[in-house]
């Protein structure tokens, strides 16, 4: 019989389970109700992060887990705590981000009691796991272990995605004969190849295509498959297309990079044979694959996937090729087997593409002249001068992201944001994050509304605290831009779209940071300049044109709102008057 190791509290344990795992910071507030968590995370060489909201907190580790690969971790106090982190829940699900919650309740018996209005108390297992791929409570210590292996195994296998483990407050500092320590690997799979028959079967068709394409996923920045995605596009020397989650991959100015809001790229895609989707759904957003700018050749255009998840094959079209396997794994192997079928040589085509493409950012950025309010996609020319070409970008907002996408050129490959479920409100929390895995000598910028930095600006507060230099440039048009013109369409009036001026750049300051208010074109890059010289949490607050960033379509639009549309039957309705907008 194998001897159990000495005895260790439950808290220490977790902290033990979630270290082999790869996790690097524990979030949750520096409540008594995690302490014994923390004080064991903090002995082991984890990060210890206490957010200002529980919600923000989870948005922490969403961005942790999507800068560093592996599931981290967010603890939530008993009763609110534990409500507050459901929010988050609900984005990593719709993100497939793997995230540990971890929540508290009340002492066993008192939980399980048949009682009303009990303090700090509901019934949350279940209320995860309406949200999660896995919710389970630890209600003796010697199911630990289970239940960690369990959760890490659902978050990581197949579609990743978050996870809640739930146990008795009081059962942190419970003391257990716990079995010998067992690695992820004896219990998980940590890597799967596609089959070979396949990886030579995908590799054929491609070889054999006139005009291939790769279309590039979200799922390549959460596996961290960059370099490996890098290699596979210079072998094939193909276009390249990202998806709205996927930008950032390459950066915008890579030879093979095309963008789907512009004309080349819907030209390219209209002239694909071949599609190799990695990392991606192929989401409505990219109209399914099979819609708008797809629709031609559909019929007769073939399609290999690298999917995770057998369940989510030839969900949102058909595929004739699936590689079913971890992206680190497989994306080498169809790299090896169509080295076999090369040299390859770019499409005939693809230089005019580029040049096109480059065309029409040109004439954009041309008609973003230097007004007074300043024109948002004058911010976004001028941010782009003044931050680091290797900075951390991340993204938050309404149609700040649409004069992002068509003004801002993305340099690095890190580029990030809720693109499936828009969550607004993530940015703040995602920028620290991503700082706190990536160091403070690596910029991060944050591009948002100010909407959606109003959701949890005390979280600069906890920037400051773990000296942060994150620095965040604001899109100010006082008002929810996004909905702007459809109530001036619909109802005439705007109807509470509008907010008062807040000084963002007093507030920052007032907590410690570095504020910059700008009303003027030429003040953006020296501000932006000062905000990450000054090496602490930074704002950069830039006065906007209501009348251009929200009381008028943004470029692209079209393209961006066909998600009204989707594939959906004709349309009636407000659906359709909106539609109409496009």
């Amino acid at each position: 019989m194998t001897a159990n190791v000495p005895s260790k509290t439950v808290g220490e344990r977790l902290v033990e389970l979630f270290k082999a795992e790869g996790v690097t910071i524990i979030f949750g507030i520096g409540d008594i109700t995690h302490m014994d968590v923390q004080k064991h995370a903090e002995l082991a060489g984890l990060k210890v992060v206490g957010p200002r909201h529980e919600a923000a907190g989870g948005f922490m580790a969403d961005a942790a887990a999507r800068m560093t690969g592996r599931p981290q971790v967010m603890c939530g106090a008993m009763g609110p705590g534990v409500a507050n982190m459901l929010p988050a829940a609900f984005n990593a699900a719709q993100e497939h981000v793997p995230v540990v919650f971890v929540g508290a309740q009340r002492q066993a018996l008192v939980h399980e009691s048949v009682r009303r209005s009990r303090f700090l108390h509901s019934p949350f297992v279940p209320a995860f796991a309406t949200v999660c791929k896995y919710s389970a409570c630890i209600t003796h210590p010697w199911l630990t272990d289970d239940i960690v292996h369990e959760a890490f195994r659902q978050a990581t296998t197949c579609t990743p995605g978050p996870v809640y483990i739930q146990l008795a407050w009081d059962m942190q500092v419970e003391e257990w004969d716990f079995p010998p320590f067992r690695p992820p690997s004896r219990y998980r799979v940590v890597s799967a190849g596609a089959a070979a028959a396949d990886v030579d079967r995908a590799a054929a068709l491609i070889a054999g295509a006139q005009t291939p394409l790769l279309v590039a996923g979200t799922g390549i920045h959460t596996a961290r498959a960059h370099d490996d995605f890098e290699r596979l596009a210079r072998t094939l020397q193909c276009p390249v297309i990202a998806t709205y989650g996927g930008l950032g991959v390459l950066p915008d100015a890579d030879p093979q990079c095309l963008s789907y809001l512009t004309r080349a790229g819907h030209e390219a895609v209209g002239a694909a044979d071949v599609v190799l989707a990695v990392g991606t759904s192929i989401p409505e957003t990219l109209n399914y694959g099979r819609t708008r700018h797809f629709a031609a050749a559909d019929e007769t255009r073939k399609w290999i996937v690298i999917e995770r998840d057998p369940g989510a094959v030839g969900v949102n079209r058909d595929i004739d090729v699936p590689l079913v396997g971890d992206m680190r794994t497989v994306l080498p192997q169809l790299t090896a087997a169509l080295e076999k079928h090369g040299p390859f040589t770019p499409p005939a085509k693809l230089a005019g593409w580029r040049a096109a493409c480059t065309r029409e950012r040109q004439e954009l950025w041309d008609g973003a002249g230097e007004t007074r309010p300043i024109h948002p996609g004058r911010l976004m020319i001028e941010a782009r001068a003044a931050i680091p070409d290797d900075a951390v970008i991340v993204h938050d907002g309404g149609y700040t992201l649409l004069y992002q996408l068509a003004y801002f050129e993305r340099r690095s490959r890190d580029f990030l944001w809720a693109s499936k479920f828009a969550h607004l409100g993530t940015g703040l929390p995602y920028a620290i994050g991503a700082q706190l895995v990536v160091g403070r000598d690596r910029p991060v910028c944050l591009i948002t509304g100010d909407s959606s930095l109003g959701f949890h600006i005390m979280e600069f507060e906890t920037a400051v605290r773990h000296r942060l230099p994150i620095v965040v440039i604001v899109n100010y048009d006082g008002m929810w831009g996004a909905e702007a013109q459809a109530h001036m369409d619909h109802i005439g009036h705007l109807i509470e779209v509008e907010h008062s001026l807040v000084r963002l750049d007093r507030i920052v300051e007032a907590m410690g940071g570095h504020g910059e208010l700008v009303d003027d074109t030429a003040a953006i890059v020296p501000a932006v300049q000062r905000a990450f010289a000054a090496r602490k949490p930074a704002v950069v607050q830039v006065i906007t044109d209501p009348a251009v960033n929200a009381l008028s379509l943004p470029p692209a639009h079209a393209e961006f709102f066909s998600w009204l549309v989707g594939d959906a039957p004709p349309l009636t309705g407000l659906v359709k008057g909106l539609a109409q907008m496009m």
